[in-house]
């Protein structure tokens, strides 16, 4: 190296000129040896396969973080003692029973469908094999794979389950009922006439009627008002010719569509005078109308015409199903 006159050390570009000298010489006899082209060879793939075995395993482990997340959050908050049904994740309080049999025709399941007799099942979760007939070859039941020891038994009884309630029959309105048989035979000996008034459903879905509904007595309009009072039939009431039915008959009646029933009256009018008339300076007697209703102050469900009266009292039994009671005559 030489100095640079008018400098304190030496040049330098000798100062690298000198170290890359040095560095040549001191790998000079530095040779590649007879295998390793053959090591490269073996060594640059292997660390290839490396580096994809990392890059897939980070790759899976983030994909079971975000599918298994939910289905742990699912599993916990579905209870202590219950089981999920995402990811065949059971709670810690139980043991995972990986070989638990599905529902056969005794636990609520037929033939035919899931779990029914005859149909062949897919593999357990343990990834058990099947032959040729679809039959499992897996270790029998009480024993464990692989070692031929006795294993605890599996348990296999089914989370209690609670059947939702029924639904209660919804009530019949008016617009679910028509009249269907409104008949008044001819006055007795007796002084009574018997009559029938029988109602069908024509609703599309089940319906029930309650209570023996309300029967009145009125005039036509423009007519004048008659008295009638309106009495259940009792034993001993002078309607001898109708049924007497029990005190809990026609309480509650279900109708399906299209079915009927009904009620039996008497009629004991107050006859009018000869001339038709109630009072000498009265108008002819009205030819009132019997009405049945569900309810007081609805419309009638049904009506009948009676005969001309001045009043009279009407005898009526409880609603029952049509053909449950013979008709008066």
């Amino acid at each position: 190296m030489t100095n640079d006159p008018g400098t304190l050390g030496p040049d330098p570009d000798d100062l690298a000129a000198e170290v890359r000298r040095r560095l040549h010489a001191a790998v000079a006899d530095v040779r590649p040896s007879s295998d390793a082209l053959d090591r490269l060879r073996v060594a640059v793939p292997a660390r290839r396969r490396q580096r994809r075995v990392a890059t897939l395993g980070a790759a899976g482990l983030v994909a079971a973080l975000l599918v298994g997340t939910p289905v742990l959050r699912t599993a916990v908050d579905g209870g202590g003692d219950s089981k999920s049904n995402v990811g065949g994740i059971q709670s810690s309080s139980s043991p995972v029973n990986v070989t638990e049999p599905l529902p056969g025709p005794s636990e609520g399941m037929s033939a035919g469908i899931p779990g029914g007799a005859g149909q062949s099942h897919p593999p357990t979760r343990g990834g058990t094999p099947t032959n040729g007939s679809g039959a499992s070859t897996a270790p029998t039941s009480g024993q464990s794979a692989g070692t031929g020891q006795s294993a605890p038994p599996a348990s296999s009884a089914p989370p209690s389950e609670t059947a939702p309630p029924a639904k209660p029959t919804p009530a019949c309105l008016t617009t679910d009922l028509s009249g269907e048989d409104a008949r008044l035979g001819p006055v007795g000996a007796d002084g009574l006439a018997y009559g029938v008034l029988q109602v069908r459903s024509n609703a599309r879905k089940d319906c029930q009627v309650t209570g023996p509904g309300v029967v009145s007595v009125g005039s036509p309009p423009g007519n004048p008002i008659v008295q009638v009072t309106v009495h259940q039939h009792t034993a001993g009431d002078g309607a001898a010719g109708l049924p007497l039915l029990p005190e809990s008959t026609g309480t509650v009646i279900t109708l399906r569509p299209g079915q009927a029933y009904e009620f039996q009256f008497a009629w004991q009018p107050q006859v009018p005078a000869a001339d038709g008339r109630c009072a000498p300076d009265a108008p002819k007697a009205p030819v009132p109308a019997l009405g049945y209703a569900l309810v007081a102050n609805d419309f009638n469900v049904a009506k009948v015409a009676l005969t001309p009266t001045c009043g009279g009292t009407v005898f009526r039994t409880d609603i029952y199903r049509t053909g449950d009671y013979p008709r008066a005559r």
